[in-house]
Order: C-alpha cells, then structure tokens, then sequence
C-alpha cells in the first residue's frame, strides 16, 4: 500500500512539473514558435495557406496580404508589388486576378527578410 501512494505522489508532481504553465485565471498563456530552418531555401523564402485570405490590391498592383505561417505563429503582412506573380492552377494571370481570392483559400509566397510577396497561388 505504502508503495503505491508513493507512485501515485510520484506520477502527481511529475504530471505538475510538465503540464503547461497556467495563469491566475486559469488560462493558458499564448505560445509563440520561433521557427529554425537549416535550408537556405527556406531561410530567404517562406509561405502562407489561407483559408480566408486577406489581400489588398490597388490599380497600381500594390498592397498587401497578411495571414500566418502556421497556428501558433504570429500574424504577418506582406507587401504585394507590381513585380509580385499570381497563379491560377499553375498558369499565371494578371495580379489583379488575386482580388478574387478575398476570403478564399490562396498561398501567398514571400521573401522572409524584406516581407515582400513574391506570389500568389490559388
């Protein structure tokens, strides 16, 4: 008997030691990922899937886009140029095509450093 309290005390602070950290209220804090890529590929470029995109474009082809690179990452804007390219099923179109993805799904193509699109996939 005295064996099994002991595992279950055990087993009790394990589980508190791991388990996240709660706030006062009882809420978990939000989490931010810091992503680390070894592919230079992936350290100039990077994308992100919209469900419902957010995109403006103006006569001019500039504007932006903002959307995350995954779940638990922070929002992020892009800036869209006149140089930026949109596909529609492999084939590109004009860029102010991409105005009929708002609030549709597209994947929007970036440089990391300077956060300008280089293109818009739907």
């Amino acid at each position: 008997m005295r064996n099994k309290i002991q595992t279950f005390i055990s087993a009790v602070l394990l589980l508190s030691v791991i388990s996240p950290v709660t706030v006062a209220n009882g809420a978990v804090p939000p989490i931010k990922l810091n992503r680390v890529h070894q592919n230079s590929a992936v350290d100039k470029y990077n994308a992100f899937e919209s469900e419902k995109l957010r995109i403006s474009i103006d006569d001019s082809s500039s504007g932006f886009a903002e959307g995350k690179v995954c779940d638990l990452c922070e929002e992020i804007r892009v800036t869209i140029t006149p140089e930026t390219k949109a596909f529609e099923k492999r084939t590109e179109v004009p860029l102010k095509n991409a105005r009929s993805r708002i609030g549709r799904f597209a994947t929007v193509i970036f440089e990391v450093k300077t956060k300008k699109a280089i293109a818009i996939r739907w």
